[in-house]
């Protein structure tokens, strides 16, 4: 559980950090949560991420319980 709380404030500041960023910081940002993009036909998206949400999503799928 250590882990998920590190994980959440580090996608907290970089949320803070965005906000107030240029365009090439917000560039390198970027970079940093998302490993990569496929563009399909139909303009469906494939993202993955350099991370993993399952801890998020499985606690508000517990809280709504």
């Amino acid at each position: 559980m250590d882990n998920v709380s590190k994980l959440y404030e580090e996608l907290i500041s970089f949320s803070d950090l965005y906000d107030s960023a240029s365009f090439e910081a917000k560039k390198m940002i970027v970079n940093q949560l998302i490993r990569r993009v496929d563009v399909y036909r139909g303009y469906q998206l494939n993202i993955t991420f350099n991370f993993d949400l399952t801890p998020y999503i499985e606690r508000d799928d517990a809280a709504a319980c």
